[in-house]
């Protein structure tokens, strides 16, 4: 009986450093993900395209 409730404490414990971190893991993807709507990324799609294709600028 004593082991399961020092393994409840322990999980409990474990959560409460985990949940927090996952949190900022999952929520820096997704603010980081193209394709959602007005997230990083969503420029005009002839821009972007410059950008990705064009070399250094010679000016």
């Amino acid at each position: 009986m004593s082991f399961a409730i020092a393994s409840l404490i322990v999980l409990v414990i474990v959560a409460l450093v985990l949940i927090p971190i996952l949190i900022r893991v999952f929520g820096e993807a997704a603010r980081r993900n193209p394709n959602r709507p007005g997230g990083e990324g969503r420029s005009e799609p002839d821009e972007e395209a410059r950008q990705r294709h064009s070399g250094p600028s010679r000016g």
